[in-house]
């Protein structure tokens, strides 16, 4: 509901806004203007049939103008758009760098003022000249941009006529150097943010916006003339770039100001009004088809094209990329079933353990809780997944694949786990608000909510503070193994400076807690390897000896108190600093290694046995375990507001309240599965057909390099 009001909200605002140029008040500006020029023209025939042709405006193009405008103001209504434009946040990172505790600001002036705001916006027109300009001539950012040049007509709604990650991308190519610029400026000529400096900075788009702007993307040329066009960019500059004319490619990027395209050699100065096609070319100067007819192919296709793009320039540049060799060694039956017997024991014990807090069954199996038993469940998993992903990248041979797996099998479960979060927690809160405490619930806005939930960077440190996604903490596992995704399928299918750049990114953007744990995770991938290249079959004696020798060797040391003597290395080596606050859910971190170390072992152990062993998939036991293993996934992601929702609305005098508990939990975990986890080939050959099917056989768009 709070989604649906603030989508209207957006909507109302808009015709009120001053921060958009189709506002109430721009508009009467632009229809004043008009008549005016209108009238020095000679005002031949009727004013508002010239001011609103119906082949403009009638045409399906400005329809589809429309529709990407409702669809823009929903994802802006999520806050998505502005989600990581941060200039004003590394303005003050550098302000404060600068100026030290003890800075007093400069005397506040209008000279000051004025000054700090010119440099403002002359540089935030400068990067926005760059990352026009960018989203022409990089391949991969083309297609988001070709949405809004594939305008048939020209109408102020056109400004809105983009793919909602286009304002993303540009926000991101801006944030620094904008910030930076600000920072600045504002240490040197003001010294603190007043309301003189934001007036003048917003005086001066208001302006811009009030004084034509949405002639820009209109049908009326209105030229400055060739002195005042190689300073400003004209509505008839900004026509021109939207031409399909092969001599108005690559011409006229900037906002505000012509300078840039003056200076870097991409300025078009028109001598006289000249007919204009607009849409997207073949390169020729020929237009083609209209490649984006419906909303769904503008919002989907572009993605898309990108992702295209990326991979034939993955396959076509010598040294970016390697395939891998096929699995030479095949993976058992009998040890892929005990994987799936050790993924499946993983996935009920970090039920078990959650159910036994005292919220939910009073402390009677607190003992659970004090054995601490869903965080080594948790490392368990970490080395079963280590292990599956080594053997597939092998599998899949090269990037495109392995990346297209790795996120099918991670979207599949993890938008719909997202969408019953929300509506969980929502309905669960109303009920009875004492059943989500503090340390287990947190009530993010929807646009957090979304935005690190659907990116699964909720731990990722180095992005951001970490967050609970509302009482949905287990999917802090998740958040860590698309991290490890994405580090070793870097490591395996890149080469050379291209995987240096990449992990150094990886390794800032997803944090200590994620990097601290990746060892653990990697004795999986060591073990695979190792189980590979063996040629030769080991004694059962000492098979049998590791696979028990594995396990026997963790209990004993969880008997023995090791995991909290590691526990307490680990306080003493980050004093003064409090361990939970930098390594979070890793703060186990040593012991969670051991436990990763242990059951390599006994896996490898666990390998040899079943060289020798011939398995039957046919027998009841095979079955059952191959079937709660393939909701693994689902016991992880949807049992925690499950039980959230249970603990809100069922009776605790209701007989067997335990069993209900668990009995429910289990249900909506399966029942979870059955929707959205086990049918994965099935939605991974949807996609594809999809794909296929929105994908038509066109010359390049015009402007594509």
């Amino acid at each position: 509901m709070d989604t649906i009001l603030a989508y209207i909200n957006h909507l109302l605002d808009a015709p009120f806004s001053l921060n958009v140029r189709y506002s109430a008040f721009y508009l009467c500006c632009t229809v004043i203007i008009a008549y005016a020029i209108w009238k020095f023209r000679g005002g031949a025939g009727s004013f508002t049939k010239w001011l609103l042709p119906k082949e403009v405006y009638h045409h399906k193009s400005n329809m589809l103008d429309i529709k990407l405008f409702f669809a823009v103001r929903f994802f802006a209504s999520l806050g998505l758009l502005g989600a990581v434009f941060f200039p004003t946040t590394v303005a003050y990172i550098i302000l404060d760098a600068l100026a030290g505790a003890d800075h007093k600001s400069p005397p506040s002036g209008w000279t000051r003022c004025a000054i700090a705001t010119a440099i403002i916006v002359i540089t935030s027109d400068f990067c926005k000249y760059w990352a026009h300009r960018a989203h022409h001539e990089w391949r991969v950012l083309w297609p988001f941009h070709a949405v809004h040049h594939s305008a048939d007509v020209l109408t102020p709604l056109t400004v809105e006529r983009v793919h909602p990650v286009e304002p993303i991308i540009r926000n991101i190519l801006m944030t620094v150097i904008v910030g930076l610029v600000q920072g600045l400026a504002l240490y040197t000529f003001v010294g603190k943010v007043d309301i003189v400096t934001i007036g003048g900075a917003n005086a001066f788009y208001f302006a811009f916006n009030a004084l034509g702007s949405n002639f820009r993307h209109s049908h009326i040329w209105i030229s400055y003339g060739w002195v005042i066009e190689h300073i400003l960019i004209s509505p008839a500059q900004h026509q021109v770039h939207h031409s399909v004319a092969r001599r108005h490619h690559d011409k006229n990027y900037g906002s505000i100001f012509a300078l840039w395209d003056w200076m870097f050699g991409t300025l078009y100065i028109p001598t006289e009004r000249e007919k204009l096609t607009f849409g997207v070319s073949d390169g020729t100067g020929e237009p083609i088809e209209q490649p984006y007819p419906t909303l769904v192919s503008a919002l989907v296709l572009p993605f898309k094209e990108s992702s295209e793009t990326i991979l034939r320039s993955v396959k076509t540049t010598p040294g970016l990329t390697q395939s891998l060799p096929p699995n030479t060694t095949k993976m058992t039956e009998g040890f892929s079933l005990w994987l799936d017997v050790l993924r499946a024991i993983a996935a009920l014990t970090v039920l078990f353990g959650h159910m036994a807090h005292v919220r939910f069954t009073r402390g009677d199996y607190y003992f659970l809780r004090e054995w601490n038993v869903a965080s080594d469940a948790v490392a368990v998993f970490f080395v079963l997944s280590g292990v599956v992903i080594a053997y597939s990248a092998r599998r899949d041979g090269n990037l495109g694949t392995y990346a297209f797996k790795r996120a099918t099998r991670i979207a599949s479960v993890l938008f719909p786990a997202l969408i019953l979060t929300l509506v969980f927690d929502a309905v669960g809160t109303r009920i009875n608000m004492s059943a989500y405490p503090r340390d287990y619930y947190q009530a993010l806005p929807l646009s957090e909510f979304v935005w690190r939930g659907m990116t699964v960077t909720n731990l990722w440190t180095g992005v951001s503070d970490w967050v609970r996604l509302g009482t949905n903490g287990p999917i802090w596992s998740l958040s860590y193994e698309v991290g490890f995704y994405l580090i070793f399928g870097s490591f395996v299918f890149l080469k050379g400076l291209m995987r240096a750049v990449v992990l150094a990114t990886l390794v800032l953007l997803v944090g200590i807690p994620i990097l601290a744990l990746l060892p653990a995770w990697w004795l999986g991938v060591l073990l695979w390897n190792s189980c590979a290249k063996t040629s030769t079959t080991p004694t059962m004696a000492s098979s049998w000896f590791m696979a028990i020798a594995g396990l026997a060797i963790l209990v004993a040391l969880k008997v023995a108190g090791v995991p909290q003597q590691l526990e307490n290395l680990t306080i003493f080596v980050l004093q003064p600093h409090n361990h939970h606050s930098i390594l979070v859910y890793s703060n186990e971190v040593l012991w969670n290694t051991v436990v990763a170390a242990c059951i390599a072992i006994h896996l490898r152990g666990i390998w040899n046995l079943t060289q020798r062993m011939k398995l039957n998939n046919d027998t009841r036991v095979t079955k059952a375990v191959r079937w709660v293993a393939g909701g693994s996934f689902s016991i992880y992601l949807v049992h925690y507001p499950t039980l959230h929702l249970i603990d809100a609305t069922l009776p605790e005098t209701l007989p067997a309240y335990d069993l209900w508990m668990l009995g429910l939990t289990l249900a909506v975990c399966f029942g979870f599965a059955a929707l959205f986890e086990r049918p994965l080939k099935r939605f991974r050959s949807i996609l594809k057909k999809m794909s296929a099917s929105l994908t038509e056989v066109r010359p390049n768009g015009r402007l594509s390099p």
